[in-house]
């Protein structure tokens, strides 16, 4: 009962953070097979859990040992579908604890279980797949080793973002193929390392498939940027924010991939052009999007903008304190990039629970009508809120740039790209 509750609230948190959620493939994912997910790992928690709570089958998901450090807290995370894992620098105790983690994942798994597994073993904010560990192959092994069970599959997922830094970015998921533990049988029998290998080899091909990938951090900032301009000549509306579709993924792919192979010369001229262009921009105040996408400076954005301001301001209200909080938050204890935005969704779910605990309770003890339904609607008027305020940024973008300034960008733009 717990999981189900909090994988829907978090599913629904999870989509009003993004302002695009892409999952293509999700299907392949069925519950009654003893399952591991192996998922890359840009992010601190957004990653797994994203793809817990947007899959039919109840997931597992490994989590620091280190958070397991209070009677409560390792009775809610277990209710939740959590597994401790410990680092080698929790110290002997933690690594001698990991045993019994891999004992329950064995038994979990023999009874048709899911599980997730960060398989790059670290987290890095990029655009970028890390080389890909074998423990999740030798936890699938592990399950035949004790149970000679043969069913056991492992499922590639990769999961992209536009900037996993930013609220309202995008998100893109595709899920591969499953790797069968019994075509690996042979080879294990007859050399358990290089079963282990080949099976971490295909991990590593379907994810290199699926995931974005820049091949040198020195190309990271420019092909970003230019990343950007594909996606404003591709994306121009709020709704829908949720589709199974890949296309956005792929084309991304293609294009990063087609920069990788550049030569050094190729990319200092593209670097130095799309450097220009976004100085330029940035001194007149303008942003890409605003350049590229005039149409939400229309007049039906306009009315629709004017119509909507007052419940667009009531929802901004009534999310002001989580919104406010959590950010702060976020700014205030978060060291490291990835963990930012985990921290910052997390905490917004835990303040917006609380406060509207605490509203609904009012209500009860007012046992006013209005305000019952009034309390009830707050979800919604939120929700509108958040894509009233993407509508609204949309608007301010276009209007704001000029006429003779956009035909001359949109020129410059349209160079760049003819010379990706």
């Amino acid at each position: 009962m717990i999981y189900l509750f909090i994988k829907w609230v978090t599913r629904i948190a999870i989509r009003v953070f993004f302002r695009k959620i892409y999952f293509y493939n999700k299907d392949i994912i069925k519950p009654g097979i003893p399952t591991i997910l192996a998922i890359n790992h840009p992010t601190a928690f957004i990653d797994p859990i994203f793809v817990a709570t947007h899959i039919t089958p109840k997931t597992y998901t490994m989590l620091r040992g280190d958070l397991f450090n209070s009677p409560f807290k390792i009775w809610l995370l277990d209710q939740i579908g959590t597994i401790p894992i410990f680092r080698f620098r929790n110290g002997f105790e933690g690594m001698r604890q990991n045993q019994d983690t891999f004992e329950r994942c064995y038994d979990l798994l023999n009874k048709n279980a899911c599980i997730s597994i960060l398989s790059e073993g670290n987290m890095k904010h990029e655009k970028r797949l890390r080389p890909i560990q074998k423990g999740t192959a030798k936890m699938a092994l592990g399950v035949y080793e004790k149970y000679q069970n043969e069913a056991v599959q492992i499922i590639p997922v990769g999961v992209n973002y536009s900037d996993s830094n930013q609220m309202r970015s995008v998100l893109m998921a595709n899920v591969g193929e499953p790797i069968l533990i019994k075509d690996y049988l042979d080879a294990y029998r007859e050399n358990p390392r290089k079963a282990i290998l080949q099976i971490t080899r295909e991990i590593e091909r379907q994810l290199k498939e699926r995931v974005i990938h820049i091949a040198d951090p020195v190309d990271d900032s420019w092909i970003n940027q230019i990343l950007e301009i594909q996606q404003n000549n591709l994306e121009s509306t709020v709704w829908p924010g949720y589709a199974e579709t890949d296309m956005l993924r792929q084309q991304q792919m293609t294009l990063v991939q087609h920069l990788n192979e550049k030569t050094e010369a190729e990319k200092t001229a593209l670097k130095n052009s799309i450097t220009s262009y976004f100085q330029k921009i940035k001194k007149k105040g303008y942003s890409d999007q605003g350049i590229a996408q005039p149409q939400h400076g229309n007049l039906m954005n306009t009315l629709f903008l004017m119509i909507g301001f007052i419940p667009g301001l009531i929802g901004a209200v009534t999310n002001f304190i989580p919104f406010t909080i959590a950010k702060k938050l976020a700014t205030a204890k978060v060291k490291k990039i990835e963990f930012f935005s985990s921290v910052r969704l997390g905490s917004y779910l835990g303040v917006y629970l609380i406060q509207y605990l605490i509203l609904l309770i009012l209500s009860f003890i007012v046992w006013k009508l209005w305000f019952l339904f009034a309390v009830l609607a707050t979800p919604f008027l939120g929700y509108f809120a958040v894509i009233y305020f993407d509508k609204l940024g949309l608007w301010q973008a276009a209007q704001k740039v000029k006429a003779a300034d956009r035909t001359e960008l949109l020129q410059e733009r349209k160079r760049i790209l003819e010379a990706v």
